[in-house]
């Protein structure tokens, strides 16, 4: 588990560090950690029995308000999809990011306290299986696959269910 945090910690700061003095008219920066982004999003869906198990809700919670899910498609059994609505705001994609590292700390930390870790070894055999060569090409993969992650321009970000239904701030 440990090796699977570096490695995507390590994606992560090659993203951060990559120090591009001209500005283009594509910010890869960004991008890439839209893609990383979707990415953890797409691992934390498939395992979110294990985070609900070993994470305290309110986190979960807070994971999913950060990633502007809105309150009624949170605890569905699906993932929300995300293309096309994940925000451009590099200081949220740095939260999200850090945040989902650290809920893998956390599981980590919680499967290694357990005497019987056998309904965890889908999971274990997944993360054995991410290193950083098979990470790098599973986000090129989605770049391909998934060519437009970004929330159009026109398209407002919002942080707040009870301003969408009722059409005013609080």
């Amino acid at each position: 588990m440990d090796k699977f945090i570096n490695d995507v910690f390590g994606v992560y700061e090659l993203v951060n560090n990559t120090d591009v003095q001209a500005k283009t008219f594509i910010d890869t920066k960004l991008i890439s950690k839209q893609y990383l982004t979707y990415y953890l999003y797409r691992i934390f869906c498939k395992y979110t029995n294990i985070f609900e198990n070993s994470i305290p809700s309110s986190q979960i919670s807070n994971l999913l308000k950060i990633l502007r899910i809105p309150k009624e498609n949170q605890y569905e059994n699906t993932c929300y999809p995300l293309a096309g609505k994940l925000t451009n705001d590099e200081k949220f994609l740095d939260m999200i990011i850090l945040t989902i590292l650290d809920m893998f700390t956390k599981i980590g930390k919680y499967i290694s306290t357990l005497p019987n870790k056998t309904s965890y070894t889908d999971f274990l055999e997944f993360v054995k299986q991410k290193t950083l060569n098979v990470i790098v090409q599973d986000l090129v993969d989605l770049q391909k696959l998934i060519p437009g992650l970004s929330v159009p321009a026109i398209r407002p970000d919002y942080d707040d269910d009870d301003f969408i239904s009722s059409g005013t701030k609080k």
